[in-house]
């Protein structure tokens, strides 16, 4: 007895183990089969609910490792009837299941490679993305549902890379037809860092929380529709972002590489180019406030390029791109009323590449080159009306042409303060033809231009003063009855005049005042500066010529639209002899003509009623008819003609000491014809 009951103990002894290995054994075999069924359920699953919403779909391997938690599903694919959807080669996810009991869910790593997504807008705002139909979200009208206390969950995601990924997307109008397609790529998006969403009772602004580093390498995106290259960028670097709210955002680095945006139409004399570019962007300790408030330490933009060009109906390279929506736009008031502030303490850059301004409005296109550009910026701002700021810029313009220019105040506030100095030197005026032909009716064949200007706002009211030394101009009208009709507006014939100022060199010097109320809606800069070269010519043809005789009408302007009078010559009367009186005006008139040799002058020798006195005393009968002058005083013709031959010799001593004494050229000195004049002078009148 027992003997059988060890024999029983040792038989159950020994059959724990087997049942042991038997358990092992089955948890095994089910988790090899859950192991090897889960992928085809999972396959499944996913392809029941993408064929119920009208979609064909392929899924090539899936495996999943619930041990080591993670997650791959290469070749995916899925299209609608009209072949658009989404697809990727291979898609890889880690997770942790420790996260899971305390309402977590960590992703530690997140891979996908070749993803390609389509997307489709319509007017409607009907919007279909990855072959998924979906109501856009001001259209999703979400159910009421009672307030439960559900539990707190939270999403962490870790390190994250997206390679070669690509998204193309449709947008079409009303009518139905294709009104956008845009497709781009991105070669790489690498997240180095930590992001966390919470769901809480907290505001939206405190439910996520980041840092970290993303790096996003070869962005390009082609517009379809036009063919053409819209943005391209070698990289984008985001270094050390910390996100504590959406009230405090800071980035150590924002650094942009080999960016270029809009590429141009290419036409006979340009090639494809873009609107904008650049090889390197830096923007260092960015800090951003409540969404509200921007603040960058420092701003350092190198080897910008551009191509800005408005095209011959007024538009710019952006209304033929349609960026620009008419409805979107912010009034000045609504902009300056605007609570969002940005505040950069310093903004820094130079270029060697050049910047082209072609404006096709014109007759012939205006173009404008520049390059060799460097300029400092300080507290750049939308803040404080009494902030300081300061600014120096300097560029080539043209060839050969210099700019510089400082200034320093209140730049940025609505009624600015500002003192600045700016300098010219050596710009090739014939790129102004197209601009001179349309506001001043005349052509510029040659010219250069030197300027110093000293530049004065108080308040908004500008107060400036602008040197300016223009040397080989040459202006051609472009049609007399446009150069009458703009001698009429301003009061002198622009070509006529600017001879008057011409030195021996062929150099004009101008002092041209601007005044005018900056921010005043009426303030037009270009009628301004034409109104102040306008004045400005004027006033220097009055205080040059003064000293030469100038001769003022009764409210002290020069008629310049007719001549230019200088101080007549007046003769002894019945003499024809010059004094000495009027041989020191002729020298004085001679130097003129030595300094201004674009001037001409016009003789006018004139005998008038008190050398008919002197010549002819008493009453003097005479066979030849008598003639009465306008108040009827009696001239016999023979009495006529010996005043008239008086006239023309007073007109030729006066010509012949000016060629014979002073040098002056014959053809630029023009007599007309004698004449008797009982009131006029006795003497010659001198226009110029």
């Amino acid at each position: 007895m027992f003997s059988l009951y060890l024999n029983g103990f040792s038989l159950h002894k020994q059959s724990r183990p087997i049942k042991c290995l038997a358990s092992i054994f089955l948890i095994v075999v089910f988790g090899v089969m859950l192991k090897a069924a889960m992928p085809v359920v999972l396959k499944s699953l996913v392809t029941h609910w993408f064929e119920s919403e009208g979609m064909t779909v392929q899924v090539g391997d899936i495996e999943i490792s619930l041990w080591e938690p993670a997650l791959s599903i290469n070749d995916f694919s899925g299209k609608d009837p009209a072949g658009k959807g989404f697809s990727w080669e291979k898609m890889k996810l880690k997770w942790q299941w420790e996260g899971i009991l305390d309402h977590r869910i960590v992703i530690d790593d997140f891979r996908v490679q070749a993803l390609h997504v389509d997307a489709e807008l319509s007017e409607q705002k009907l919007i279909k993305i990855a072959g998924l139909n979906l109501l856009s979200s001001n259209q999703t009208v979400m159910p009421e549902l009672p307030e439960t206390a559900a539990p707190i969950w939270a999403i962490r995601l870790a390190n994250s890379e997206v390679l070669d990924f690509s998204i193309c997307m449709k947008q079409f109008d009303r009518g139905g037809d294709l009104s956008l397609d845009l497709c781009s790529q991105l070669k790489s998006l690498t997240w180095k860092g930590i992001v966390e969403y919470t769901s809480s009772s907290k505001s939206s602004g405190d439910l996520w929380a980041l840092e970290g580093s993303l790096n996003l390498g070869g962005l390009r995106i082609d517009n379809k529709i036009r063919d053409r290259l819209f943005l391209k960028v070698e990289s984008i670097l985001l270094d050390k972002i910390a996100v504590k709210s959406l009230a405090a955002i800071e980035m150590a680095t924002l650094r942009v590489e080999d960016f270029s945006v809009l590429q141009q139409q290419p036409t006979q004399a340009v090639k494809a180019r873009p609107f904008f570019a650049f090889e390197t962007l830096n923007l260092r300790d960015v800090q951003l406030v409540a969404l509200q408030d921007l603040r960058v330490d420092m701003i350092e933009l190198q080897s910008p390029s551009g191509y800005f060009r408005l095209i011959d109906n007024g538009l710019s390279e952006l209304d033929a791109w349609g960026l620009r929506d008419q409805d979107t736009q912010t009034s000045p008031r609504q902009s300056a009323t605007s609570k969002f502030r940005f505040l950069v303490n310093k903004f820094i850059g130079s270029t060697h590449k050049e910047t082209v301004f072609v404006d096709e409005q014109y007759q012939s296109p205006f173009t404008m080159t520049i390059k060799d550009l460097q300029w400092d910026i300080n507290k750049i701002h939308n803040q404080s009306l009494n902030h300081e700021s300061s600014v120096s810029l300097a560029l080539t313009v043209g060839r050969h042409g210099y700019v510089a220019f400082e200034a320093s105040g209140s730049l940025f506030s609505s009624h600015p303060t500002i003192t600045g100095k700016g300098e010219i030197k050596g710009v090739d005026l014939k790129m102004m033809a197209p601009l001179t032909r349309k506001h001043l009716q005349h052509v510029i064949n040659s010219g250069q231009l030197d300027s110093v200007v000293d530049f004065k706002v108080e308040k908004g009211l500008v107060n400036s003063v602008a040197h300016f030394s223009i040397n080989q101009l040459a202006l051609t009208p472009v049609d007399d009855k446009d150069a009458e009709a703009f001698s009429r507006e301003y009061g002198f014939p622009l070509n006529a005049s600017l001879a008057l100022l011409r030195d021996r060199d062929n150099s004009i010097h101008l002092d041209v005042p601007v005044t005018g109320q900056v921010d005043s809606p009426s303030f037009d800069f270009d009628k301004a500066i034409v109104k102040a070269v306008s004045k400005a010519v004027l006033d220097a043809v009055i205080k040059y010529y003064t000293p030469y005789g100038l001769v003022l009408a009764a409210d002290a302007l020069v008629d310049l639209a007719n001549s230019l009078k200088l101080e007549p010559i007046v003769f002894n009367l019945a003499s024809k002899e010059l004094t000495s009186a009027n041989t020191q005006q002729l020298i004085a008139i001679s130097e003129l003509m030595a300094v201004r040799p674009g001037i001409h002058i016009t003789l006018c020798g004139i005998s008038n009623q008190k050398d008919k006195e002197s010549l002819f005393r008493g009453y003097m009968k005479s066979k030849f008819q008598i003639i009465h002058d306008k108040k009827g005083q009696s001239i016999t013709q023979k009495q006529r003609l010996r005043l008239i031959k008086i006239a023309e010799q007073r007109s030729a001593r006066v010509k012949n000491f000016l060629m014979q004494q002073q040098k002056v050229a014959a053809s630029r000195i023009v007599e007309c014809l004698p004449r008797y004049e009982p009131e006029g002078l006795a003497g010659v009148t001198i226009t110029i």
